[in-house]
């Protein structure tokens, strides 16, 4: 177990962790810390709460491994991966780093695809995680995350101040890291309402439909007596 640079764990068993992050908090609970400063108490405030911060991560990365396993959520990755634009090819699974609300990392084995056919110029295509992408996850943030970090830095006055809040909160990302997911978060939310705006929620399924169409105003050339008008330019 590790909490270098924001990251709870590099496995997958969550199972131990968890138990032990739940060990530690009843040890906290039985033997209740005598504080008698406002320094002992900001010292005890944030102790509780990186304690707990770990504890939510390690659930949030448990309950995404086992819905990224059940055997209903593969079928809906494989239907995805059909309906892609392009054809996509398995290439097994890999271990990703999400990050959560709590500000932390946390391992998870998903299903990697990429396109199918050879590298142009030695570049490597894109692929996706499809699981990720059903489960509203870009940009290796959670939804809720994502959601927190674009509302600060459509809020505040720059990127920077947006950065020195999530610190605070113990969420540590840098300043293009921010903007990278504000600004995606952003068009993904521009997109979502088009989307809304064009989708027909009636439907002609039963009834008689009448189709019209207008043609406008159209000049026929036809063959007329007398002199040849004019061409204007000519």
């Amino acid at each position: 177990m590790t909490s270098d640079a924001g990251v709870m764990t590099q496995d997958t068993d969550y199972a131990g962790h968890i138990q032990e992050a739940l060990h530690e908090l009843r040890q906290m609970a039985q033997t209740p810390r005598l504080v008698t400063s406002p320094d002992d108490l900001e010292a005890l405030e944030r102790e509780i709460r990186q304690r707990t911060d770990r504890l939510g991560s390690l659930l949030v990365g448990q309950h995404l491994q086992q819905a990224l396993e059940s055997d209903a959520f593969q079928a809906e990755q494989e239907q995805l991966v059909r309906q892609w634009p392009y054809p996509l090819k398995n290439h097994g699974k890999v271990r990703v780093m999400i990050r959560t609300a709590q500000g932390l990392a946390v391992p998870v084995q998903v299903t990697y695809y990429r396109r199918k056919g050879q590298r142009r110029a030695g570049k490597r295509s894109a692929g996706m995680y499809a699981g990720l992408v059903l489960l509203g996850i870009y940009d290796r943030c959670t939804p809720a995350l994502a959601s927190e970090v674009s509302l600060l830095a459509a809020m505040l006055g720059s990127l920077a101040e947006a950065q020195d809040v999530l610190a605070t909160r113990g969420v540590e990302l840098d300043t293009k890291t921010v903007r990278l997911i504000a600004y995606r978060y952003a068009a993904r939310a521009r997109l979502a309402q088009q989307i809304e705006r064009t989708a027909f929620t009636d439907t002609v399924a039963g009834r008689r439909v009448v189709i019209s169409s207008d043609g406008g105003r159209l000049r026929l050339r036809e063959t007329k007596r007398g002199p040849q008008t004019r061409v204007c330019g000519a």
